[in-house]
């Protein structure tokens, strides 16, 4: 793997430490994929086909009571970056070239972000 610290202008949160899997750089490498575009795309709010930051609504019980009341992933990822702890989720399905995923965990100790296939996780 390889680390980095990274920082986006306009990122909606930390990606702490970046790291992509071995298998996710090749298969990017393989395909002529720029990873760096789909983690600056995660950064500002972005999440591909999980949706837009901008467009999530979060009504008071989901506000209060979090991962308890929705499994919908682009809630999750506003709620995460609210809180400031969790997972933020972004996938990215890119023609004839497959699945690339990006996740942030948002710890108060620690956040990092991995690029990496489904298969991966």
């Amino acid at each position: 793997m390889q680390y980095r610290e990274t920082k986006v202008n306009g990122e909606k949160f930390n990606l702490g430490q970046t790291v992509i899997t071995r298998g996710a750089l090749a298969h990017c490498e393989d395909n002529s994929i720029d990873y760096l575009e789909f983690l600056m795309r995660h950064s500002v709010g972005d999440f591909g086909d999980v949706g837009k930051l901008t467009s999530v609504r979060l009504n008071e019980n989901e506000l209060n009571f979090g991962a308890l009341v929705t499994a919908n992933d682009l809630k999750l990822n506003a709620l995460a970056i609210k809180t400031g702890t969790g997972m933020i989720m972004s996938v990215y399905e890119i023609p004839r070239c497959g699945t690339i995923w990006i996740q942030t965990i948002l710890a108060e100790s620690e956040t990092y972000t991995t690029i990496l296939l489904p298969s991966e996780y």
